[in-house]
């Protein structure tokens, strides 16, 4: 299915989407995570989705800035933050920078 779905968005151009719709967890998926690291235990209970956000906040985005980059709404950056910070046990953006170092 996600075959099909990655035909489909690359013939209509979107392929930025394809990267954002895929909810693999971090460190489930083929080889290593994001740009040649390998995922941290606690990393690994994120998908793709919330690697990609975490990594942009933790280098200082703003909510506004990610959800622009990601092509999301302010309100899915918000949600998914939430969810980042629950699962990894933090409760700012400087805890989750900290917790995104090798």
């Amino acid at each position: 299915a996600l075959q099909a779905a990655a035909t489909v968005f690359e013939r209509a151009g979107a392929v930025p989407w394809l990267a954002l719709v895929s909810e693999t967890p971090a460190g489930e998926g083929p080889g290593p995570v994001g740009g040649g690291e390998e995922a941290t235990p606690a990393l690994s209970a994120l998908t793709e989705a919330e690697l990609r956000l975490a990594r942009l906040v933790s280098a200082g985005a703003s909510n506004q800035e990610a959800a622009a980059k990601l092509y999301l709404s302010v309100k899915t950056v918000e949600a998914r933050l939430t969810r980042i910070y629950q699962k990894l046990d933090v409760r700012s953006r400087a805890q989750l920078a900290t917790a995104l170092r090798p």
